[in-house]
């Protein structure tokens, strides 16, 4: 029941979630969108209006390397599925092809040490977005985006390389620790 309330949707974000300004805001959502739909990915925010499941999503676009997203979802066993995908394109520019697609059982120790320490970090909290000074244009570098749903909430974070913080240890777990992903530090921004 649940993965049917995964189906792939056109809105994958709520208004203005990303910046007050619309033309903003929209530029922001249809980069990522398009990202999540060649990654061939759900949205999450539509699922959270039909399910009280849990599910952790780290979307990663950095500039000259492939999108990845690492995706977590728990089982009514209190395990987790973790699917992860990469696409042949560069997070700057387009999206690409879907490269890899793997999915992987955690147990439920797996699981809990990941929910506790999101827990830990303080995830539920965070603002979304992080305010920008004035007239400040990010060029290279990559956006991590964390959203999840717990309990028919929905929460996303958005930040733009960030060299420490809840984000960063969340996408790092994501990617590293449970996916397994083998990461030079240069790829690592």
């Amino acid at each position: 029941m649940f993965y049917a309330a995964l189906a792939l949707a056109n809105n994958f974000f709520r208004k203005g979630v990303f910046d007050e300004n619309k033309d903003t805001n929209e530029s922001i959502v249809d980069r990522y969108s398009g990202h999540l739909k060649a990654l061939g990915e759900p949205s999450l925010w539509e699922a959270s209006k039909k399910t009280k499941g849990t599910v952790y999503r780290f979307l990663w676009l950095r500039s000259f390397d492939h999108p990845v997203v690492v995706r977590l979802t728990v089982n009514g066993d209190a395990t987790g599925t973790l699917v992860v995908k990469v696409t042949s394109g560069g997070g700057g520019y387009k999206p690409g092809k879907l490269i890899e697609n793997r999915t992987k059982k955690l147990s439920k120790q797996q699981t809990e040490v990941f929910l506790d320490r999101v827990e830990e970090l303080k995830y539920w909290e965070l603002p979304s977005r992080e305010e920008k000074a004035a007239n400040v244009v990010n060029l290279d570098g990559a956006q991590w985006i964390v959203e999840a749903i717990k309990d028919g909430s929905y929460k996303i974070v958005d930040r733009w390389s960030p060299a420490d913080g809840p984000i960063r240890r969340i996408g790092l777990m994501m990617t590293i620790d449970l996916a397994n992903m083998k990461l030079l530090y240069q790829d690592v921004y």
